[in-house]
């Protein structure tokens, strides 16, 4: 039986660490070719992509600076041939009121977390719509895109602009054979909120059963739960008849008003 992403290749943004590692790996092991791009280092993850038998690569580039998006895409495609999944995983955080934000944090966070996805969907876009070729984009979002949150202002309205980018991208791309959905992510357990989620801290022990209270399957997600929901996403026979849909992977955080 072949993998599902037999002979295909994934260019996977933000792809150093947390969930945007995990896609990168579960694509590999699934037998996709992996160009893992990063403003940081990525070779860590394409090396263990590698080591599950998969052709894979590290980019460094800035998702916000279209020229660096565009020579990482010819780069990517020269090594490892046409692109066939994008997924748009680059994001920064910003916790930062919209009184107290300052208009440079603001712009870097939309930048990063909205333009990019811009720049890699047009870059990679232009080039499978001329080559009338098919494909699939993959954009992870957050919870927060739908669910205000104090604090995070710069965040959540760069989440929400991406899940309306999706649907609209959605609709441009559909005549041409390419779909474009996103994962709305909830609390998930990554290297940014690790210090919480271990802390013995009284104060963090508290707020982490508050937590866990809020979510009626009582628990944070994983990476891998992420990546799973994105395999689905990216794959041109699972999810067919798919495109324009934002799916949260959340333990059910989005859909309950409870307070317990």
């Amino acid at each position: 039986m072949n993998p599902a992403f037999s002979g295909k290749v994934a260019l996977v943004t933000g792809a150093a660490r947390g969930i945007g590692r995990a896609i990168a790996l579960k694509l590999a092991q699934e037998g996709a070719a992996i160009a893992a791009l990063d403003l940081a280092d990525a070779e860590e993850t394409a090396a263990s992509a590698r080591a599950t038998g998969a052709e894979a690569l590290a980019l460094r580039a800035d998702v916000g600076a279209p020229d660096e998006v565009g020579a990482a895409v010819e780069a990517a495609q020269s090594r490892l041939g046409p692109l066939d999944i994008l997924v748009n995983n680059a994001g920064i955080v910003s916790r930062k009121g919209i009184l107290d934000v300052d208009v440079e944090e603001w712009e870097r966070v939309l930048r990063t977390n909205l333009t990019g996805a811009f720049h890699c969907a047009q870059a990679i876009g232009r080039g499978w719509v001329a080559a009338g070729r098919p494909g699939r984009i993959v954009n992870i979002s957050s919870i927060h895109g739908r669910i205000a949150k104090a604090h995070m202002g710069s965040y959540s309205a760069s989440k929400g602009g991406l899940d309306m980018f999706t649907r609209q991208l959605a609709v441009e791309l559909a005549p041409h054979g390419i779909a474009v959905n996103a994962v709305a992510c909830g609390a998930i357990r990554t290297e940014i909120n690790l210090p919480l989620y271990q802390s013995k801290d009284p104060a963090d022990l508290a707020a982490q059963a508050a937590l866990r209270r809020r979510i009626p399957m009582a628990a944070v997600g994983e990476p891998e739960d992420i990546a799973e929901a994105v395999a689905f996403l990216a794959s041109a026979k699972a999810a067919r008849y798919v495109t324009g849909s934002v799916l949260y992977v959340d333990g059910g955080y989005s859909a309950d008003g409870t307070v317990r």
